[in-house]
């Protein structure tokens, strides 16, 4: 005969027992809730700076890459609509910055280093000359990883975040042929006060 009164009690158990399964995931996932809280905070709260390179893997070659960077016309859909970047002789570009102050514009000779690329200004006597060197080198788990670090005479325009946005869209670009965009999206839409 069954005792109904002890299958009730162990199933009370199993219940009480399931409970501080989940008390204990509830615990593990809000603990898990700070550390990333955590995380995010100090990167969005710490400055990135532009002379910190960025890395960025791409599934391509290496040589894909290092033939997709010396492309002027790439160099200015990756760095974005206030840039543009054109052929001033071979192996020389002209880079032209459209910012809240003004345009800036200036010079390299484009160096193909034993790590990559190195878009190189003149020197003056006080100022070092600007620098952009994209450093490529094979990933880990495969594909290219590339590294992109820029010292230039604005570094108000060129940011980490600025350095990190090319190299996202360079490897788009490679990979899909196209650049990510909001544009057209619903999520792009002005809101009713900035109409």
């Amino acid at each position: 005969m069954v005792d109904f009164s002890r299958v009730v009690q162990n199933a009370n158990k199993v219940v009480q027992n399931a409970g501080r399964v989940v008390q204990n995931a509830n615990r593990a996932i809000d603990d898990a809730g700070h550390s990333v809280g955590g995380f995010v905070r100090r990167a969005v709260d710490r400055p990135v700076d532009a002379r910190k390179p960025q890395t960025v893997t791409v599934a391509a070659p290496r040589a894909q890459v290092m033939q997709f960077w010396r492309d002027p016309e790439n160099l200015s859909r990756v760095f974005g609509d206030d840039v543009r970047v054109e052929t001033v002789e071979a192996n020389r570009l002209r880079w032209t910055w459209e910012g809240t102050g003004g345009t800036t514009a200036w010079d390299t000779r484009v160096d193909v280093t034993s790590e990559g690329l190195a878009f190189v200004g003149e020197d003056d006597a006080d100022t070092p000359g600007p620098r952009v060197v994209l450093a490529v080198s094979d990933a880990p788990r495969g594909g290219t990883a590339m590294t992109l670090r820029a010292e230039v005479p604005a570094p108000d325009l060129v940011t980490g975040a600025l350095t990190f946005t090319a190299l996202y869209r360079a490897r788009a670009l490679m990979q899909t042929g196209e650049i990510p965009t909001l544009q057209g999206s619903p999520s792009a839409r002005e809101s009713e006060g900035d109409a």
